[in-house]
């Protein structure tokens, strides 16, 4: 950790910094100042930012830049500014994009002064375009870059240099996963085995829960940019991922690590319904597995049984017939419904209207 420096003990301020006398008193610098000063003056390694930006099509997007040979990634060096704020100013500048979203932190990488002359930390982010898009919709800027082409991984990894292969492959592992990748040189850090375990790639998990009325109607929730709970749906909705594009949802969550299946699922009634509709979660009906096209993991999601305490349900939520909910669901969650048994309707929802 870097150390700060503490305020001073003494009442007179640096030869460096004039004392300003007002009515017989001495101005003396802030702590706040203090800080500047250190850290403008402190040693630092170099920063630079790279982006993982794929097509619909999975291919990774790869620039030739003019001054230096071989192919690289889109992205560059960071000046006083914050690292995204680096990255997008440089895609901006070199790629001039319509729109872009920069996504999770993929790889750290750690290169030591011996390499370049000074030690250099190297991020790579997760970098969205709009889709469709090809290397054609993107306006180079000519005196940096000489070429920009979307091409398979495995393709793409080939054409790098060495080190920043490593980097970037260690990179395409982590967007894989659930972790970011922690490199040494864009070799992994050595990790004891708890850590190790906790990188390890998983499928996401999720829950849903089943809320049937007496007229065997299904409860669903309109899909939102946001349901408050933390969770974006607009995602899903949009690019082909879990939602399919479709508008409606069953209420769940994704499972977080310190929660069960169940507990999410009571999580999403509390959340995504509202305190008036207070709910529980009975026994499991089924358990289904996706795969997701866009968002690199598979999804397992549990079905429950559940409650209503009370019949108050906000504007988002309404009332579908089964067979409506079948064709307004997205596959995995009509899958769902279509493996519980029609007993399971009715008996375990709100059955007070």
């Amino acid at each position: 950790m870097t150390s700060t420096p503490s305020t001073p003990a003494t009442t007179t301020a640096p030869a460096s910094t004039p004392a300003l006398e007002t009515s017989g008193t001495v101005a003396l610098p802030s702590p706040q100042d203090e800080l500047a000063a250190y850290l403008a003056a402190h040693p630092a390694p170099a920063a630079a930012v790279d982006a993982v930006i794929r097509d619909e099509r999975g291919r990774l997007l790869v620039v030739d830049p003019v001054y230096k040979a071989g192919w690289d990634l889109p992205g560059g060096m960071v000046d006083d500014e914050g690292l995204v704020d680096g990255l997008v100013r440089e895609l901006r500048e070199e790629l001039r994009p319509t729109a872009l979203r920069v996504g999770r932190l993929l790889a750290v990488d750690n290169v030591p002064a011996t390499v370049y002359g000074r030690a250099l930390t190297a991020c790579v982010y997760a970098v969205h375009l709009p889709h469709p898009v090809s290397a054609q919709d993107l306006r180079l800027q000519q005196d940096e870059l000489r070429a920009a082409e979307f091409a398979p991984p495995d393709e793409a990894l080939a054409r790098l240099p060495e080190r920043l292969r490593r980097r970037t492959a260690a990179a395409l592992a982590a967007e894989r996963g659930a972790h970011t990748a922690h490199l040494l040189d864009g070799h992994p850090a050595p990790l004891d085995e708890r850590d190790r375990r906790a990188l390890l790639p998983a499928p996401a998990v999720a829950a849903a829960a089943l809320v049937t009325d007496a007229r065997g109607r299904v409860l669903v929730r309109e899909v939102r940019d946001d349901d408050g709970d933390g969770e974006r749906d607009d995602g899903e909705r949009h690019d082909g991922g879990w939602g399919g594009g479709s508008s409606c949802r069953l209420p769940g969550a994704l499972v977080s690590a310190t929660e069960t299946p169940g507990e999410a699922a009571a999580r999403a009634l509390h959340t995504q319904l509202g305190r008036a509709a207070r709910g529980s979660t009975g026994r499991l009906l089924a358990v289904d597995s996706t795969r997701c096209p866009s968002g690199g993991r598979t999804l397992i999601t549990h079905l429950f049984t559940a409650r209503l305490a009370a019949p108050h349900l906000p504007t988002t939520a309404r009332w579908l017939a089964p067979d409506q909910a079948l064709r307004t669901l997205p596959a995995h969650e009509a899958r769902l419904l279509r493996g519980t048994p029609a007993r399971d309707a009715g008996a375990h929802g709100h059955t007070d209207e």
